[in-house]
């Protein structure tokens, strides 16, 4: 290739921000927040053969590195585009390797194109998987479509010196010994089987609203089993070797199962201030427990003990149905199914 031919190229990437003949590495999830309703897209990634832009080692500079289908990245080859990557997998001319300039976050090791968006990503060192709240996950199952065959299997980031990635060996994550076990790949199984489920949820209802405001969706999950609430399609699981399993589901979404008593659970979201997903009435200028209990009782709430009343950091909200919201310190909101027994204790 001419001088001004990699030239060419190389301005090329640098509009564009990364190179890719096909398509993007993955499908990254899409957190869309519209007239008071969050939507995730593509929770679940999915895989395709690509360039990606990557600063693996925090300098500000960027090399381009090629990954096959499987996600894995080529190096000391030729690309099946008919490119060279050096022994570290970066793109290379004439023995040069090609660069940019990066703009992503200080000592995050993400590409521009990733940065702070929700789901999978690499860092030029292995996969990582970012939550919705805009950190990497640590000790979380997570969900992957990795061979782009629509369905998903249940993966594992594991927390070390160097950061939490896939834990993409066959065996058991530390911890895991006696809870679950990963094939050579890394997918979790069950009894020598392949957990799976479908690459794109099968039940998305649209999120509706009771006389009171509260999402007719999170009232239904909040009383259901996880396994009924499979239908939703999980993405990202914590907590299995603790008192409460924490599962975000592609809806927006996050259930919180207690182990030991199957019918306390509660429901909240997880991207903060998007409450609205939950609660139609929700307002994040609301600042003390005390001005949201007069904001609710001005919405037609009841008030005292049973109804809606300040109680120290968080505003308690007893519902018509015999439900019961928190409305916290923190100004997020919380949905239980147990306050029925609460009550009647």
């Amino acid at each position: 290739m001419s001088y001004n031919g990699i030239m060419n190229k190389k301005r090329k990437l640098s509009r564009e921000g990364y190179f890719m003949r096909k398509q993007n590495l993955f499908k990254r999830a899409a957190v869309l927040a519209l007239a008071g309703t969050l939507v995730m897209g593509n929770a679940m990634p999915s895989f395709a053969a690509g360039w990606q832009w990557l600063d693996g080692n925090n300098d500000g500079i960027a090399e381009c590195y090629y990954f096959d289908e499987n996600g894995q990245k080529l190096t000391g080859t030729v690309t099946p585009d008919g490119y060279t990557v050096n022994a570290d997998g970066a793109w290379v001319e004439n023995g040069i390797v090609q660069t940019q300039a990066s703009s992503s976050p200080a000592g995050s090791g993400v590409a521009s194109s990733q940065a702070g968006t929700a789901g999978w990503y690499h860092d030029g060192i292995g996969w990582k998987y970012r939550m919705p709240n805009g950190y990497d996950a640590g000790d979380t199952w997570a969900w992957g479509d990795r061979n782009n065959d629509g369905t998903a299997e249940l993966y594992y980031f594991e927390p070390d010196s160097k950061g939490c990635y896939l834990f993409d060996h066959a065996g058991s994550p530390t911890g895991y010994e006696n809870v679950a076990t990963v094939n050579e790949e890394g997918a979790r199984m069950v009894n020598g089987v392949v957990l799976t489920q479908p690459a794109t949820p099968v039940y998305t209802p649209e999120n509706t609203y009771n006389a009171q405001g509260v999402s007719n969706i999170a009232l239904e999950m909040v009383e259901n089993s996880r396994e009924e609430n499979a239908k939703f399609g999980e993405i990202m699981v914590r907590g299995e070797l603790g008192a409460r399993i924490d599962v975000t589901y592609a809806n927006g979404f996050k259930v919180s199962y207690s182990r030991s008593v199957p019918s306390d659970k509660t429901i909240s979201v997880p991207v903060k201030f998007n409450d609205k997903l939950l609660f139609q009435y929700y307002d994040n200028s609301l600042k003390s427990a005390e001005n949201i209990a007069d904001y609710l009782h001005g919405k037609g709430f009841r008030g005292g003990y049973g109804g809606t009343y300040a109680d120290g950091d968080a505003c308690w909200v007893g519902l018509d149905d015999g439900h019961s919201m928190i409305w916290g310190e923190n100004r997020n909101v919380s949905l239980s199914a147990d306050y029925r027994n609460y009550i009647q204790k």
